[in-house]
């Protein structure tokens, strides 16, 4: 008896198993692709349309080195997002919580890709929006995978059923080596006023702030829109970057 308890367990448990293991090859795939570069600095044109907010178009420097090192120059005030910037695949990955997580394969473009889909720790993701002021919201994100280049191409993340943030990216391929070269973010969030702002309550919210009315808020709608487009071009690769660029950041 003890005998067949112990392969229904085996047979419940493989299909998890089997998953996982794939996942695991697909992040070691992606890892390795990643790891080609030691660092590199880029020159990234950035483009903002934001409820609440306007920026003129920024042209800002970038300097990263491995594992985590980023430095951002620029002349006058810029807001960059770090999930649109910031490419480490890891980052992405450790944001799922992997005891609910689905790998599957699916075709676009006549190119193969994987369809990674699963829950998040809201506390993991990393960009100015907010929480609800009550409760942690329900987060899910989709990772859309090049099956053959190993690269990230999408990531979708749904608030409860609603997706509110997309970010795309398209690559080019220098020195055999894969890197962005423009990278959209879409941010949509319904009925903004459930949501507390982490970083700029006053010009969310308040009808009367100068920088609110001159952007064209409109607390009518309860919406909150954005979309950032970033250009990278001017990539040095691989040539060795001091730390001291690094101090301070």
């Amino acid at each position: 008896m003890k005998r067949y308890y112990f392969i229904i367990i085996i047979i419940l448990f493989l299909p998890i198993t089997a998953q996982n293991t794939e996942l695991l090859e697909i992040q070691k795939k992606i890892i390795k692709e990643f790891s080609k570069i030691d660092d590199y600095k880029v020159d990234i044109n950035v483009k903002i349309n934001m409820t609440g907010f306007r920026m003129p178009k920024k042209k800002i420097k970038m300097f990263f080195k491995k594992p985590n090192k980023l430095n951002i120059k620029t002349k006058g005030f810029a807001i960059i997002p770090k999930n649109g910037i910031n490419n480490n695949p890891n980052d992405l990955f450790e944001m799922f919580n992997y005891d609910n997580i689905n790998v599957n394969r699916t075709i676009r473009n006549n190119k193969q890709f994987y369809f990674i889909s699963g829950s998040v720790n809201p506390d993991s993701l990393d960009i100015p929006i907010a929480n609800y002021q009550s409760e942690k919201p329900n987060l899910n994100m989709n990772l859309l995978i090049d099956a053959k280049e190993w690269i990230i191409t999408e990531v979708e993340i749904f608030l409860d059923s609603e997706k509110f943030l997309s970010i795309k990216t398209d690559y080019i391929n220098i020195n055999n080596i894969m890197v962005p070269e423009e990278t959209k973010l879409i941010i949509g969030i319904k009925e903004i006023s459930r949501i507390k702002n982490n970083f700029n309550n006053e010009i969310v919210f308040n009808s009367d702030n100068d920088l609110a009315k001159a952007s064209g808020l409109s607390f009518n709608n309860d919406e909150f829109k954005g979309e950032i487009t970033m250009n990278f071009s001017n990539y040095v690769i691989n040539q060795g970057i001091d730390d001291k660029v690094f101090i301070n950041n």
